[in-house]
């Protein structure tokens, strides 16, 4: 999960939120409750939120991927619009821009109808993840700290530490492991190089190394938290850049 920023409300939310919200209190107030309401109905007077427009604005403030666990669609099941308070328990934010969320299916139905008001999860469009989370190995933990127990809570309602999400992870932990000794085998190279050329031709390969790897980080791509978490932590990956740094500097 990543740190994501909220851009300001689609203009057909804009021009029919008010609209489309009174039509259904009024539903509501009809049949004395938003359950109640037959299904059908219930439908055509909600489907509003997954208007194009709309879904079109909130995926690109998540590059595409799930708010929650950062899959792409092809990994969770379509991108869907998610409601972060449930509308089936808050009806009159069911067409609230910062109550929308872009969520694949495996999260949403992992979520359903949790009460978020009542007991939170993170939302990263405001609270930042990397403050929260941590990663060991291939699961996600809470940090200990005063916004444990919604890291905890989160982990739990939205399963981000399924199946489906520790196998990706393992995967790209191999590539991040095998970057790391490379890294340490080059580092090792670059001192042992007895002229300038080799010391510039090798540390030319270091910069390269730490650039490719670093494209795993891009908040466009899948996972990137989990990526950017490990190479923080990296030792060889800190060396390496210091490496960098200093001759730079020099």
């Amino acid at each position: 999960m990543i740190k994501l920023n909220r851009t300001s409300k689609p203009k057909v939310l804009q021009d029919n939120e008010y609209t489309w919200l009174c039509h259904l209190k009024t539903a509501i107030d009809a049949y004395g409750s938003y359950s109640a309401i037959p299904k059908d109905e219930k439908s055509k007077l909600t489907k509003f939120y997954r208007h194009d427009g709309i879904k079109e604005e909130l995926f690109n403030t998540s590059h595409e991927k799930c708010a929650f666990c950062e899959c792409k669609p092809a990994e969770g099941g379509n991108i869907e619009v998610e409601h972060f308070k449930p509308k089936s328990i808050h009806p009159d934010f069911t067409f609230e821009w910062e109550n929308l969320l872009p969520c694949c299916r495996k999260c949403n139905g992992s979520k359903l109808d949790h009460d978020t008001a009542i007991d939170p999860i993170v939302n990263p469009y405001e609270m930042d993840p990397k403050e929260i989370f941590e990663y060991s190995d291939i699961r996600i933990l809470a940090k200990s700290g005063a916004n444990k127990s919604i890291g905890d809570k989160s982990i739990e309602v939205c399963g981000l530490n399924s199946v489906r999400l520790m196998k990706p992870r393992s995967e790209i932990l191999v590539n991040l492991y095998f970057f790391q000794d490379t890294l340490q085998e080059a580092i090792a190279d670059y001192y042992d190089a007895d002229t300038d050329a080799k010391k510039r031709n090798r540390l030319r390969s270091i910069n390269e190394a730490i650039e490719k790897i670093e494209q795993l980080t891009d908040p466009r791509e899948k996972y990137s938290g989990f990526c950017s978490n490990f190479l923080e932590n990296c030792e060889i990956y800190n060396k390496a850049k210091t490496l960098i740094q200093d001759a730079m500097a020099s």
